[in-house]
Formats: structure tokens, C-alpha cells, sequence
């Protein structure tokens, strides 16, 4: 099995870090900000050829997204303001690299040593980290 597979299944927000300062530079608002820091979505994530579904669900509701994972260009909403960018595997670790708002986004999954899911997201020099364990 390919490390990045190990990804897959049911996953529970446990902690994060730098939520606040990740969105405030992308100009979220104060009040939307201090909701979103409280809430502790879940997420599953599933695999098919070679594309990765990630499904969301939180009390702000449901989302999914599909992303190939080949480094083919995709756009996305992150804040309210557009991403493009493209996802690629290597040694078991998902990353995106893309751009929104003329700042570069750089976001990494992988498993820790402890077989959580680390979820990394850099904004224009901002960064964020959450951990998710396995529900």
C-alpha cells in the first residue's frame, strides 16, 4: 500500500495552532475567526485512482472537495478568496502548492509517529498546524 493511502478513514480535529492568524491574513473577520478557531471539524478522507475526496463536517456544516493528486491544476475557496493550485505525493505526504490572493499556500498531510494526521497550511509566511486523530 502506498503511504499516502494510510490517510484514508475517519478523522477528528483534536488541536490547532495559528488558526487565527492564518485567516486573519487572509482577511477574515474578527467575529467569523472566533467562531472558526472553536470549531472542531471532522473530516473523512478516501481514495480513488488517483484522486483524494475529503469530506468536512462541523457544526458550520458539510463540504467536500476532490483533489488529484497527479500536480494537475485545480481552484478552490479558502476564506472566501480563490485558490488555484496543484497536489502532489511523495514519501507518503501529500502537498499543495498553489496561490490565492498573490500570496503562496503551501498545505501538507501526513502521518505523525503516533499515526495522527498532521495538516499544515502556510499562507504567505503564516502558518497553521492541526492535528487530527482517528474517530
Amino acid at each position: 500500500m502506498a503511504d499516502h493511502l494510510k490517510l484514508a478513514g475517519d478523522w477528528e480535529n483534536i488541536s490547532q495552532e495559528g488558526l487565527d492568524d492564518l485567516l486573519q491574513k487572509l482577511g477574515v473577520g474578527f467575529m467569523q475567526r472566533k467562531i472558526a478557531v472553536k470549531v472542531r471539524p471532522c473530516q473523512t478522507i478516501s481514495f480513488e485512482d488517483n484522486k483524494m475526496k475529503i469530506a468536512t463536517e462541523g457544526p458550520m456544516g458539510k463540504g467536500e472537495k476532490n483533489v488529484s493528486l497527479d500536480g494537475s491544476e485545480f481552484s478552490d475557496d479558502i476564506g472566501g478568496n480563490k485558490l488555484t493550485a496543484s497536489a502532489t505525493v511523495s514519501d507518503g505526504v501529500i502537498t499543495v502548492k498553489g496561490k490565492v490572493l498573490d500570496m503562496d499556500v503551501t498545505t501538507v498531510r501526513k502521518l505523525d509517529k503516533d499515526d495522527q494526521m498532521v495538516f499544515t497550511t502556510n499562507i504567505g509566511g503564516v502558518e497553521c498546524e492541526r492535528i487530527f486523530k482517528r474517530k
